[in-house]
């Protein structure tokens, strides 16, 4: 056998051990590909919605009242058992301070408004503890899943976490809500609720 003959086997083996990798480099990229698939499947990644969900957590216990709302047949005082029992809800969002940034549990303001009467007034005048107040308008809550937010993280809210409620804006639903406009709004360290006084 020649020289040629020889090299022109060689060529030959070495041509399909090359093939065969090949062959193995794709079969391994498919099982990858499978392998990877089946983890999204098994393990989804499921961010919260920008959007309010109705959520169910263990009942507050019963404790003093922590808002006064002013209804047309007098004075409501609440206790967060109370406010809670209106129904539960949760958002994840931004907000107007980064370290406040998170996930948010309360009723809709819509909801609370409706359960005391207040739910068809113009315009709310929302009070802090030190005195400050801002007023939102109707269409606000009547637009936007607004919260009375009685929980951050499942749990209650302290003063130092301006608890015991806050208004909460779902902030990442809509570009708009981003605009300073809305910046004062978010009240925190509420007690007391009522119709704007004309």
């Amino acid at each position: 056998m020649g020289r040629r003959s020889v090299d022109g086997i060689f060529d030959i083996a070495w041509g399909e051990q090359i093939l065969k990798f090949k062959w193995y480099c794709v079969g391994f990229t498919v099982l990858l590909m499978v392998v990877g698939a089946f983890s999204v499947q098994a393990h989804p990644v499921t961010p919260l919605p920008a959007r309010p969900q109705p959520v169910k957590l263990p009942p507050l216990p019963d404790g003093p009242a922590v808002i006064s709302i002013k209804t047309p047949s007098g004075t409501k005082k609440m206790s967060l058992a109370e406010i809670e029992a209106i129904g539960l809800f949760r958002v994840s969002t931004t907000t107007f301070w980064p370290k406040d940034d998170g996930v948010y549990e309360g009723v809709l303001l819509s909801s609370l408004l409706k359960h005391v009467g207040l739910a068809d007034v113009k315009e709310l005048t929302i009070w802090a503890v030190d005195g400050f107040s801002q007023n939102i308008p109707r269409e606000d809550w009547i637009m936007w899943p607004i919260l009375l937010a009685t929980r951050r993280d499942g749990k209650a809210m302290t003063r130092r976490q301006k608890g015991p409620t806050r208004i909460i804006y779902p902030r990442d639903l809509a570009p708009i809500l981003k605009d300073d406009r809305y910046h004062l709004r978010w009240v925190w360290m509420i007690n007391e609720i009522e119709k704007t006084k004309n």
